[in-house]
Parts: C-alpha cells; structure tokens; sequence
C-alpha cells in the first residue's frame, strides 16, 4: 500500500480504489492509479472473485430496485463514457457506479463527514464485512436524520452520501471490520453534460444560447434530481 491509501482524511484505516473517476485536480476521466503491478493483479483477482461479482450483482439490483430514476443516469453515463473513452477500465460489468474502494482495515470507524465529490442526488453503495458484533459497534450514523442504524457484516446500505454526513461507531478492540463502497464521481456526470469536457472549456467555447440553456438547467437541476427519487407508491 501507498501511504495516500494509508493515510487518509476517511480514518486510521487502509483503503484502496479501482476504476474510473473525473475530479481531484485530474484534467479529464481516467481510471484510478493502482500502483505496482502486483497490487493491480491482486485487485483484479479481488474484484473479480465469484463472491464478489456475487455481493456487487445484489448492490446493483437494490439500487435498480428502490431509486430506478437515479440507477438509469447511472447507467447511461458510465455506459457512455466506456463508449466515448474506451481506455476507462470498469470494475465490474455487473454494476452502474464507476469506482470501488475496498477498505481493508483492519479496523473501519469512520468519523463524521460527507462525500462532496460524489454527485448530490446520487447513492453510494455500502456493504459491511467483518467479525465483529453489530450489536457492540459498526453502526451507521445519519448526523442529519438522528439515525443510528445497525449495520451488521454482510449488510448493504446504500443513501446519498453527498447530502447526508454520515460516520460509523467504533468496534470492540478485538474485532475486525472491512468495508466495500460503490460510487460515481459527480465530475463524470458533469463532463457528459457539458458535451464531453470541463466546465472552464464549457465556459469558454459556448454560445450565449447554450449558456443561456444552461442557466436555465441549472436552476431547475435540484427540483429535477428529487423527482427521481423513488416514493413508496412505486415500490
């Protein structure tokens, strides 16, 4: 491991990422470094175990079942960027988000925050892994819904952790917790929209009629984005 993958602002933990992304000072999408040719086979062999397909095949048909509307943009905008870019390396055909982060531990407790650089109306999957007693710690808390949920090994969770600061509490000192999170860039969703490029190049090749067009998105982006969220009636 890297020391970025050891020391980092999410906790005292080991974490390693795969897949593509577009943000963090990268100039255009492109797939996530991985360094050393012996981490990349070990990730492969990881992210293509039968076990994971498995668990990564179920995250995505949650998220087709309880938010359809969002899933679909997912799944059009990382279809269309292996179209229009097909050097980006997915992790998975089974699955709509662009990157995984396998958070090897040994000990997951992460403090409170949100994931800004994810795209706001969107879900990231999180699924639990460990021996750990979920009734002693490895809750998930939602600081902005006054939720503690208990969150067991081999559970999934999946919320819009862009909008909602979120962290864990902390396990027994004897136990072990792993974590497995499915996310999309919002940069990726942005660079489709502006035609395939940043918003500085946007900005600078537009006609006043698409920047007129896009003031009008712009302010009507939120109410749009809510209305794919899924009600119990579609359920």
């Amino acid at each position: 491991f890297t020391a970025k993958e050891m020391n980092h602002p999410r906790g005292d933990f080991t974490a390693c990422a795969a897949g593509f992304s577009y943000g963090g000072g990268r100039e255009h999408p492109g797939n996530v470094r991985i360094t050393g040719e012996g981490n990349k086979a070990a990730m492969d062999e990881l992210l293509n175990h039968e076990d994971m397909v498995r668990l990564v095949s179920f995250t995505n048909s949650l998220y087709n079942s309880f938010n359809h509307k969002t899933y679909v943009e997912y799944k059009e905008t990382l279809e269309s960027h292996l179209v229009h870019d097909p050097r980006l390396r997915p992790t998975s055909s089974k699955t709509v988000f662009a990157t995984t982060t396998i958070n090897f531990g040994p000990r997951i407790i992460v403090p409170p925050h949100i994931d800004g650089g994810n795209t706001g109306h969107g879900w990231c999957s999180d699924s639990s892994l460990g021996p750990y007693n979920p009734d002693k710690g490895g809750h998930l808390v939602l600081w902005n819904l006054g939720l503690i949920i208990r969150f067991p090994p081999g559970a999934t969770v999946l919320f819009p952790s862009a909008l909602i600061t979120h962290s864990t509490v902390p396990i027994q000192p004897d136990e072990t917790r792993y974590s497995i999170v499915q996310y999309s860039a919002g940069g990726l969703f942005w660079w489709r929209n502006n035609g395939w490029c940043s918003d500085k190049v946007f900005l600078q090749k537009a006609s006043k009629d698409q920047l007129k067009q896009q003031k009008v998105e712009n302010a009507q982006h939120w109410s749009m984005n809510l209305e794919k969220f899924t009600h119990w009636s579609d359920l």
